[in-house]
């Protein structure tokens, strides 16, 4: 997949391409401008420097033609020693002032970008979390990386580039010229029209570099995906010896990248020697036709020195404001695309009015469910079924035949295209996505475990729970054991993913988070497939115990696992084709489950 645009089309609402106008509004509206108060504050001592950078070419002129004047002047030692003495404190404090004003304007406007940027991933960060679960299956996870750390870095240098050096570059720039019209207006004007000639060109350059600023950004989602694939693979490229494929099939990537990246630079570089080549002519012609003014009368040598020292440090930040343009290019650019994410809606959303129930005791029923992904694959087909509360049923079948699936529409990850499904006899569609999901408790055969302490981990099953009570549930889960063994127990810090703990650990510390959440339904996801026998055996006696009063769903290839289900319901292609026990099941001639019995679960 190239892009997450492709992706978050199929299940998210996103609003239209914006233009670079609305895209600058709304970076300037919802988080530049609240920070107005120390906006302003940069922009006061921005201008202070602009003026005291101005004040140089004023100070040239009046070095350049009192010494003229003294020239001639025989025995004026006195007047060129008060000269001096006048000059030197003048420019002492120019200097002070300018290098004071650059710092609190610098500190200032790095400040107003870095907490706009900060405000972004904020915002990113909660509109991922609050899109549909389809972004997740369908979008590489290195494209949404990307946006959090490419795109933001391009938007960040922008913001930082953009907001120090434009204003005051500008500023700087005007008041340079307001003192170049006074020291001598034709000359001044001369240089106006030149210069412009320049912007032509810079322009041009700018919309190619759009163009392959977006392509280089998409590409390094796509490179960010494929190295996770390939760092999270590491055993089975290790293991099936498949280094040199990888390094051919990353390297390709590399390579790709190189060339994005060298398209890119060969447009920025452009910039900077048409801005030489003008800035040249613009310094030559300032000195023949001012040469021409000082023998003609009129113009006086400081005249010509101060334009032509204004000139000089008008021109690096001239060149400045030019590549600055390719910044800002790559700027809007990653702007878009962040944007674009902030801008997802979600399709499964709450209801306008959510019903709202006392209790929920987990009645479980589908009634004639369909449903196909978004990608067109038939998820589910004509499916009833049915869970009491307290039962425990299970759901068996070859693999792809749906048995995530009716989990997944359970909890409303999906929404079904036909059908209905009810909780306690109310509609899911018509409950709050808050009070529908924390009437379950999952296990996935997928654990998942965050970087935190292991306490931290399982306590995520219920937020605020006590020390104590996330004890008793690792010792319920049959985790107590190695918990205890770890280096700092309970407050051991587990790596990526719970690296260091082995594939039974790191399900019972899953087990425990649901064990801890004690929720009315039960979803169990091949939970028990990573244990050993004992293990496992201890677990089975905990989750019967925990299934007392409460619904489980389960879904397992062993045949201990299902034995006791109230009701087995055997999934093909998305249909229920058997539904019964396992004692009714397994004496059907021909019947699905009485194969997969023989073949798999035993």
């Amino acid at each position: 997949m190239a892009d997450l645009s492709t992706d978050v089309n199929s299940s998210t609402a996103t609003a239209k391409p914006m233009s670079d106008k609305a895209v600058i509004g709304r970076l300037w509206r919802d988080y530049i401008w609240p920070q107005k108060k120390r906006l302003l504050t940069a922009i006061f001592f921005m201008i202070v420097l602009a003026l005291a950078t101005a004040a140089y070419g004023f100070v040239v002129k009046y070095i350049i033609d009192t010494a003229t004047a003294l020239e001639n002047n025989v025995g004026a030692f006195e007047k060129t020693r008060a000269y001096a003495y006048a000059v030197i404190p003048v420019l002492i404090g120019i200097t002070f002032l300018s290098g004071a004003s650059n710092y609190i304007q610098r500190v200032l406007t790095n400040s107003v970008a870095l907490n706009a940027i900060a405000t972004l991933q904020k915002h990113m960060f909660a509109r991922v979390h609050g899109a549909d679960y389809d972004l997740f299956v369908r979008s590489p996870s290195g494209h949404l990386i990307s946006r959090f750390t490419h795109d933001v870095t391009a938007l960040s240098n922008a913001l930082i580039r953009t907001l120090s050096n434009l204003i005051k570059d500008a500023a700087t720039l005007v008041f340079l010229g307001i003192g170049m019209l006074i020291l001598d207006w034709q000359l001044t004007l001369f240089i106006l029209i030149l210069y412009p000639i320049a912007a032509w060109p810079v322009i041009k350059i700018s919309k190619r570099l759009r163009g392959d600023a977006k392509a280089t950004q998409a590409h390094t989602g796509t490179l960010t995906s494929e190295l996770k694939d390939s760092f999270t693979s590491a055993r089975l490229v290790k293991t099936y010896g498949l280094e040199d494929i990888e390094q051919k099939r990353l390297g390709k990537s590399f390579d790709e990248r190189i060339r994005l990246f060298l398209k890119l630079v060969s447009q920025q570089a452009r910039v900077d020697p048409i801005l030489e080549v003008f800035g040249g002519l613009a310094i030559a012609g300032v000195i023949i036709f001012g040469v021409y003014q000082v023998s003609s009368g009129h113009a006086s040598p400081g005249d010509i020195a101060g334009v032509l020292t204004q000139l000089l440090v008008a021109s690096p930040r001239i060149r400045a404001l030019g590549t600055l343009n390719n910044v800002i290019q790559e700027g809007l650019a990653a702007s878009e695309r962040i944007f674009e994410m902030i801008d997802m809606r979600p399709v499964i959303t709450d209801p306008p009015t959510p019903q709202t129930p006392t209790e929920i005791k987990g009645h479980i029923r589908f009634d004639d469910v369909s449903f196909i992904y978004p990608g067109g694959e038939q998820g589910a087909r004509n499916l009833t079924l049915e869970a009491l509360p307290g039962q425990m049923i299970a759901l068996v079948g070859p693999s792809g035949a749906g048995k995530t699936t009716i989990m997944n529409l359970l909890s409303r990850l999906y929404d079904i295209d036909g059908g209905r499904i009810t909780l306690d006899n109310i509609e899911i569609t018509a409950l709050r996505l808050k009070d529908l999901r924390d009437a379950f408790a999952l296990v996935s055969q997928d654990v998942s475990l965050f970087q935190d302490t292991v306490a931290a981990n399982i306590g995520l099953g219920r937020v605020g729970a006590s020390r104590d009570d996330i004890i008793k549930a690792a010792k319920a889960a049959d985790a107590h054991g190695f918990i205890s063994a770890l280096p700092h127990s309970y407050d051991t810090v587990l790596e990526e993913g719970g690296e260091t703990l082995s594939g039974g650990q790191k399900q019972r510390l899953s087990i425990a988070r649901a064990l801890l959440r004690d929720a009315p339904v039960l979803l169990l996801d091949e939970a028990t497939s990573a244990l050993d026998g004992e293990s496992e055996g201890r677990i089975q006696t905990a989750l019967s115990r925990l299934q007392k009063g409460r619904t489980t769903i389960v879904i397992a290839h062993r045949l201990e696992t299902i034995r006791a289900a109230d009701n087995i319901y055997v999934l093909d292609k998305g249909e229920i084709v058997e539904s019964g026990t396992h004692a009714s099941l397994i004496k059907k001639k021909n019947g699905l489950y009485k194969r997969l019995a023989k073949s798999l679960l035993e």
